[in-house]
């Protein structure tokens, strides 16, 4: 029994031990960041430590980046880290020809996007690439260090291990269709009026409305009283205010 006792307190230790060390990932390549060093993308020499007080990533060739997990804003993997790259580029981030191979390719690469505060106050990114023996690992370590979700793409969400919280991602034809939209916001009085839209019904006021570019005719009616109709042009992005005021018959 005493035997017995004394591996379980030498195991807890260790366990307790791990715990404190956090999570280190050997097999790590850097992609893009602030960061200018002569190790290849496709180096798997790099080290990422996760902590709960500390995210720290070390390059081969001695180089170190430390990130607050209190200063990380947003997580992404997969094709929506690539199509992320953009975002990375206008803040000034260098980025590794193989990430833009893999943008432009979107092949099976377990891209990890962190998206964080400096302690300046600038907005940054990191985008490494885990190995598939570690990426789900790595993914669980740093939403359980940073608290935030990792936005995916559709077809990447079933990448994600369970116990992650995940966005998926609008797809770019989506994202592509609500840029080419504009926000029309209908109210009326009174209330509760129905609000018609090129002769369909989409709801009763007050509403928020997504239409597509050019012109659509709004009508808003209540029972008793007088339609309220107007034609109006939507551009992509604006948005426009209606108020109907609505007369007794």
């Amino acid at each position: 029994m005493k035997v017995a006792r004394r591996i379980c307190v030498v195991a807890l230790c260790f366990a307790i031990a791990a715990y404190c060390q956090g999570n280190s990932f050997d097999k790590i390549r850097y992609n893009g960041g602030t960061i200018e060093t002569k190790v290849k993308p496709d180096d798997w020499g790099n080290r990422l430590t996760v902590t709960s007080d500390l995210i720290r990533f070390e390059l081969k060739d001695g180089q170190v980046l430390e990130i607050d997990p209190a200063s990380v804003s947003g997580l992404s993997y997969g094709q929506e880290a690539h199509r992320r790259v953009g975002t990375m580029v206008a803040l000034g981030i260098l980025l590794t020809p193989l990430a833009l191979f893999g943008l432009f390719h979107k092949t099976r690469l377990h891209y990890i996007g962190i998206e964080f505060t400096t302690p300046e106050g600038k907005k940054s990114a990191l985008l490494i690439q885990a190995h598939k023996n570690n990426y789900r690992a790595v993914l669980l370590a740093l939403r359980g260090a940073t608290g935030a979700p990792v936005a995916v793409s559709e077809e990447d969400r079933k990448y994600v291990p369970v116990g992650v919280e995940a966005v998926v991602a609008k797809s770019d034809e989506a994202q592509s269709n609500n840029a080419k939209a504009g926000v029309v916001l209908v109210t009326s009085t009174p209330e509760s009026a129905e609000v018609w839209v090129d002769g369909t019904f989409i709801g009763n006021t007050p509403a928020k409305l997504n239409l597509a570019r050019g012109k659509h005719k709004i009508k808003v009616s209540l029972a008793g009283h007088k339609d309220w109709e107007r034609e109006i042009e939507v551009f992509p992005g604006s948005e426009v205010s209606l108020s109907a005021l609505l007369e007794a018959e």
